[in-house]
């Protein structure tokens, strides 16, 4: 499978930092080793939002001094990677980690501590060196919560019970270590994954390649159901069992069986036979520590306005942990992902230091890969669209990526959900061996640009043989689209007869 790098977006993210950048910082820190009145910011957690909370910190502030603490003993590792790890596409868990540059006088890490203590009163927090015990207590002017979720485990009879005796997790390097060591010892050979989302999927094609007879399970139907129609979850099942893999989407997991060892689940009344059960049914937001604070929370997340700032003064949250916004109307809505965090992160870390920024929203633009099939989307699909009130309709069309005559030309599924009366663009979905990300991509800017299929249907995209079509399948779905709706042709000007002469 070819391994994009959009779909390892976070590691992506953080090789693209400007070294020489951090290398500007540093020497700034060396000129700069006065304590006095300078802004005292404290980040919790090095993932995605963190890290980008930091470099935006030291940025606005060339005086702060910025404090991170994490949990891990190492700083970065790419959540996105880890199935891909698992399935062999990445060699070792060792290349999705990063270490974080240091800015002498400016920025400290604090790796093997936990913060055990949140005084947003006395402006403190309290680190624990999980190595040595011991304790520290370290004053703020800002503070940055990012220590982002932690896996779910399902409320069924078994999951806890045998937690680490067959069921695994994928979030982090250890855990899905662990998975890979019992899926090459495994004796039956036989796994089974909780969940349909892009983590659960990825994984159960690993398991896949690692000659595992595997059963994908999901109590609702279809797959990605946040993301994609049925109409479109479909071609996702049709791939899985192509490869030998039992969906049973709909069904759900009744129990995990087994004593000293997991055995077999129940799905559905029935007992299939597995020593490994993986649980990817999503992730719950560490709140304890915002709680700690004082924080306002709504269904388990930390709400936050557009410049990130929690409801306690001087206190800040940002990645999996926050209720976020669409940037479509800024309707509430839950965000996880990585491309979603770097930005709430930047916003979070220049208003921390005494800039001013917003946090635009979130459009929940979406890629996973499964054995070499883009999964991608944008926006809202048509039942989110339709529950927020939209008049909305959803129209979908197939067709070539290039030319028919054109070596490795395939075909690609594309569908778009857009108010009726307007054609206002509310979001998208492509699914492909090649060309869906790309593709999503025109519709999350279209999106972003409050752009209706007459846009689209103008629009101007690069054609040459090889790569793409003349008559693209985005520019066909505007035209079918439009038909379909029954809206009015549009018309655009005449920039050299403005005044209508030349229409003869």
């Amino acid at each position: 499978m070819v391994l994009y790098h959009a779909q390892a977006y976070l590691i992506d993210l953080i090789n693209n930092i400007n070294i020489r950048e951090w290398s500007r910082l540093r020497r700034q820190g060396e000129r700069s080793m006065e304590t006095e009145d300078r802004r005292e910011i404290i980040i919790v957690g090095l993932g995605a939002s963190g890290l980008y909370a930091s470099k935006a910190a030291l940025n606005t502030d060339r005086k702060c001094h910025v404090t991170i603490i994490e949990r891990r003993d190492y700083d970065q590792f790419s959540p996105c990677t880890l199935p891909f790890v698992l399935e062999g596409v990445v060699p070792d868990f060792e290349s999705i980690k990063y270490q974080v540059p240091e800015v002498k006088g400016r920025l400290d890490k604090l790796l093997s501590h936990e913060v055990i203590a949140v005084d947003s009163t006395e402006k403190t927090v309290t680190a624990r060196d999980l190595i040595s015990g011991k304790e520290k207590v370290i004053g703020y002017d800002s503070l940055i919560l990012a220590n982002g979720a932690s896996p779910i485990t399902l409320p069924v009879p078994g999951a806890r019970e045998l937690s680490g005796k067959g069921v695994h997790f994928v979030s982090d390097p250890e855990n899905t270590a662990r998975l890979m060591d019992a899926a090459k010892g495994s004796r039956m050979k036989r796994s089974v994954v909780v969940g349909g989302g892009a983590i659960g999927l990825e994984v159960a094609v690993a398991l896949h390649e690692m000659g595992h007879e595997v059963v994908i399970t999901k109590r609702t139907e279809p797959p990605l159901p946040r993301n994609l129609d049925p109409q479109m979850g479909k071609y996702i099942v049709e791939r899985l069992e192509s490869l030998g893999i039992r969906c049973t989407f709909g069904k759900g997991i009744d129990s995990i069986n087994g004593g000293d060892r997991v055995e077999s689940v129940t799905i559905a009344g029935e007992t299939i036979p597995c020593d490994i059960v993986v649980m990817a049914v999503g992730m719950r937001a560490n709140t304890s520590l915002a709680e700690m604070a004082g924080c306002r929370i709504l269904n388990g997340l930390v709400l936050v306005d557009s410049r990130m700032r929690t409801s306690v003064p001087d206190v800040y949250a940002i990645g999996d942990l926050v209720m976020t916004y669409s940037r479509i109307d800024r309707t509430a809505a839950t965000m996880q992902l990585a491309t979603s965090a770097f930005r709430e992160g930047m916003a979070a870390g220049t208003n921390a230091a005494g800039g001013s920024t917003r946090y635009p929203g979130a459009l929940n633009t979406f890629l996973t890969v499964i054995n070499g099939l883009e999964i991608a989307a944008t926006g809202y699909n048509l039942k989110k669209a339709q529950e927020l009130g939209y008049d909305a309709a959803a129209i979908s069309t197939k067709g070539e990526i290039k030319p028919h005559y054109m070596p490795g030309s395939t075909e690609i599924h594309l569908r778009v959900v857009v108010e009726k009366d307007s054609g206002r663009i509310l979001g998208a979905q492509a699914i492909g061996e090649k060309g869906a990300a790309w593709r999503i991509n025109i519709f999350a800017l279209a999106i972003h640009g409050g752009m209706t299929l007459y846009d689209l249907l103008d629009a101007e995209l690069a054609y040459n043989p090889p790569v793409s079509q003349m008559y693209d399948p985005v520019i066909r779905l505007a035209e079918i689209g439009l038909k379909r709706l029954r809206l009015p042709p549009g018309e655009c000007g005449d920039p050299f007869f403005p005044d209508g002469t030349g229409d003869a």
